[in-house]
């Protein structure tokens, strides 16, 4: 039977196309095919009414070490923010900042009332010690929670209810803090030896250049898999195509070949856009909520990190609101954001709501982490390999390191 290429793959993600671009270049024939009507999976940007929205805030480390390799960052055009956080308190506004990569900030930083001054002498003692330390020594490390690992760190109570709590849970999207310690310090290690940025024209740029190598024949839209069966797959529309070895690339709630069941451990997020004519704050900086009881975790005003998120000049906001908030009343919700918010932007009543995303597997449970996911989680039988951030932790470096390691694997069982 003919062959529509040597490799399937299943999921235009991240994962999927850093496996056909790594396929493609050692000459293998690939054929991408994505249920949705783009690229990206779980990194998307729309546009709508001359604004970019990424599908979920988030920002891209330019220290991966995958995306290094990987990826074209001045063609991507990345628009950085700021090292640090603005601090939402009951008592008012604080900025605390990164005085070693940002002299400017220092006075702010000391005055700041979110961490004690024994807090910012354990920061950059923290700093130097991951800096210290490889990626793999960090995964190779016991696993504690990330409370835990702070708790032993000494950091004080301040700091963690200020800074460290509403900061990794915007990046881990859970607020008990119960993610790896191994996460933890990589993530943080991450961050202080790069920049947190987006590409000047939205998140989605990333998966659109990955799939740069890919022709209109190699990549199909709205490709929805129903089976797998040996090199055989088959759409719900009932095409059959061909291939030696096929990759399943999507997360592990649309597999064809796993049970699709509601019981996946993930963290779910909803994503609020609103526009303005003044923006909250002007500093390229994330606002941190540390209110108990928030609705609204962390604010971004897409427009200063990088003017193309707003074609008319008016500003882009961008609230991010941890668990899943798909079966609440949406004006409600709405009001009752902007009612949180006023307390420190007033002008929030007159904010415009633009829209909401509510993403219900947005990252993959990382209580348990690793680097190098073993051969035999990639291996579903001899004809189909796996892959996705899942197999390892939640990020855009695991999802291309998982695509690579899935493809050479593939290419060795070629020869």
């Amino acid at each position: 039977m003919k062959k529509d290429a040597e490799v399937i793959i299943i999921g235009a993600g991240i994962a999927g196309l850093t496996a056909a671009k790594i396929l493609k270049a050692a000459g293998k024939s690939v054929l991408v095919l994505e249920a949705s009507d783009g690229v990206g999976g779980r990194v998307r940007t729309d546009e709508i009414d001359g604004y970019l929205l990424d599908r979920g805030f988030q920002v891209f480390l330019t220290a991966y070490p995958e995306a290094k390799k990987l990826l074209d960052y001045k063609a991507l055009e990345l628009c950085k923010f700021d090292p640090g956080a603005i601090i939402l308190k009951r008592e008012g506004i604080t900025t605390l900042g990164d005085p070693a990569r940002q002299p400017g900030s220092i006075v702010s930083t000391l005055l700041s009332s979110a961490a004690t001054f024994t807090d910012k002498l354990r920061m950059l003692r923290l700093k130097l010690k991951l800096a210290g330390k490889s990626i793999d020594q960090i995964f190779s490390e016991p696993e504690i929670t990330t409370t835990e690992y702070l708790k032993k760190e000494g950091f004080s109570g301040t700091i963690m209810n200020q800074f460290f709590r509403p900061f990794m849970t915007g990046i881990f999207l859970e607020d008990r803090l119960s993610t790896s310690s191994r996460m933890f310090e990589f993530v943080f290690k991450m961050f202080s030896e790069g920049n947190a940025a987006v590409p000047a024209k939205g998140m989605g740029m990333i998966p659109k250049q990955l799939a740069e190598c890919l022709s209109s024949q190699e990549l199909l839209f709205h490709q929805n898999v129903s089976a797998v069966n040996g090199g055989s797959v088959t759409t719900t529309d009932g095409v059959v195509y061909q291939a030696n070895y096929v990759l399943i690339a999507t997360d592990p709630l649309r597999s064809p070949i796993r049970n699709r069941n509601s019981n996946i451990e993930r963290h779910s997020v909803s994503n609020m856009y609103f526009t303005a004519k003044k923006r909250p704050f002007e500093k390229p900086l994330i606002a941190l909520n540390t209110l108990p009881g928030k609705i609204v975790n962390n604010i971004a005003v897409m427009d200063r990190i990088s003017t193309r998120y707003s074609e008319n000049g008016d500003t882009l906001i961008s609230l991010s609101l941890i668990g899943d908030h798909s079966k609440a009343n949406q004006n409600e919700l709405q009001e009752n954001v902007v009612n949180e918010l006023k307390f420190w932007y007033p002008e929030a009543v007159s904010w415009k709501h633009l829209k909401t995303y509510h993403i219900d597997y947005a990252l993959p449970n990382d209580d348990h982490v690793t680097n190098d996911p073993d051969y035999t989680t990639m291996l579903v039988n001899a004809q189909c390999f796996t892959c996705g951030d899942y197999l390892m932790n939640g990020s855009i470096n695991a999802a291309m390191k998982s695509g690579r390691l899935a493809a050479e694997a593939m290419i060795n069982t070629m020869f």
